[in-house]
C-alpha cells in the first residue's frame, strides 16, 4: 500500500504525470471502443471500463517510478485523530454543496460545443455505470494521483501555497475541457487545503464524491434537463435567493472547517 504514494514528484514531474493521464485515458478509450459498441446504456459502460483501464496503468506506472527513485521513505507520518468526526463530515458536506454552487458565475458563461453536448449526453445517463464513474472509480483514482501522489509530492518540495495552487491547476488541466477545468480547479483547491490540513485522503475523497454526486442527483431529479445547464436554469427566478444563501453558507462551513480540522502540515524538504 505505502508504495502507492511512495513517488514524490517535482512540478515539472507532476506536468509529466498529468499528460500521461491524459494520453493514457485517451488511448484506452480508444481500444475500449474497438471492443464494445456504442449503443444505448454500453456508452456508459465504455467509459467507465476506459477509465478504470486507464488508472490501473497509471498506478502501475507511479508504483514502478516511486520504487526506482527510492523514494519510499516520506519522513514523518502523520496518525491524524480527530475527534470530531462528524462536525466535520456535515462541515464537508455543506460547505462542497454551496461552493459548487457559488463558483458557478466563473465558467457559465462558457458555451459547450453541440457535438460534445451530444457526447456527454450519450456517455453520462442515469444509471449504474454513471454512478460507479463518477462517483466511485472518479474520486478514488483521481485523489489518488492528484493529491496523494502530485500534492503529497509538491508539499515536500514546494511551499504549501505554491503546492495546493499549481496541484489544483494540474487537476484543471486533466479534465481538459473549460468548461469543467475551471470548476475543478476551484474545487481542487479546497480539496488541496483540506488535504494539507489533515494529511489524509478520505475527507478529499468524500469531498469529491459529493461534488460529482451533485451532477448525478441532477441527472435523476431533473433527467430533461440539458447536459450543460446550470442552476440559473434550474432554480429559474429563485436563482439569485438561493446563490446568496449558498454564498453565505460556503462562508460559515469554511470559517468552521478552518476551526476545527486538525493541523498535520507536511513541510517542504530542508
Amino acid at each position: 500500500m505505502k508504495r502507492l504514494f511512495a513517488y514524490r514528484p517535482t512540478l515539472p514531474q507532476a506536468w509529466g504525470l498529468v499528460a500521461l493521464a491524459i494520453l493514457i485515458q485517451t488511448v484506452s478509450g480508444l481500444v475500449v471502443e474497438s471492443f464494445m459498441p456504442a449503443a444505448g446504456t454500453m456508452q456508459s459502460w465504455r467509459l467507465l471500463l476506459s477509465y478504470v483501464l486507464c488508472f490501473a496503468l497509471m498506478v502501475f506506472i507511479v508504483t514502478k517510478m516511486g520504487k526506482s527513485a527510492g523514494n519510499g521513505a516520506w519522513g514523518t507520518q502523520y496518525s491524524t485523530v480527530v475527534n470530531r468526526k462528524s462536525q466535520i463530515v456535515i462541515l464537508l458536506l455543506f460547505f462542497i454543496l454551496t461552493l459548487a454552487i457559488t463558483i458557478e458565475p466563473l465558467y457559465m458563461w462558457i458555451p459547450m460545443p453541440e457535438r460534445i453536448k451530444q457526447w456527454f449526453e450519450a456517455a453520462f445517463k442515469n444509471d449504474a455505470p454513471t454512478f460507479l464513474s463518477a462517483v466511485v472509480a472518479a474520486p478514488l483514482a483521481e485523489e489518488w494521483l492528484c493529491r496523494g501522489v502530485i500534492l503529497k509530492g509538491l508539499l515536500t518540495h514546494y511551499s504549501p501555497r505554491k503546492a495546493i495552487i499549481w496541484s489544483a491547476v494540474l487537476f484543471g488541466v486533466l479534465h481538459v475541457y473549460p468548461w469543467q477545468a475551471i470548476p475543478a480547479f476551484c474545487i481542487a483547491l479546497a480539496i488541496g487545503w483540506v488535504y494539507w490540513r489533515t494529511q489524509s485522503l478520505w475527507p478529499c475523497i468524500f469531498m469529491h464524491a459529493v461534488n460529482n454526486g451533485i451532477a448525478f442527483l441532477t441527472l435523476l431529479l431533473f433527467p430533461d434537463v440539458a447536459t450543460d445547464a446550470t442552476i440559473i436554469d434550474i432554480a429559474g427566478a429563485y436563482y439569485s435567493l438561493v446563490y446568496v444563501a449558498a454564498l453565505l453558507c460556503c462562508a460559515l462551513t469554511g470559517y468552521g472547517l478552518w476551526r476545527i480540522l486538525p493541523k498535520n502540515y507536511l513541510t517542504p524538504d530542508k
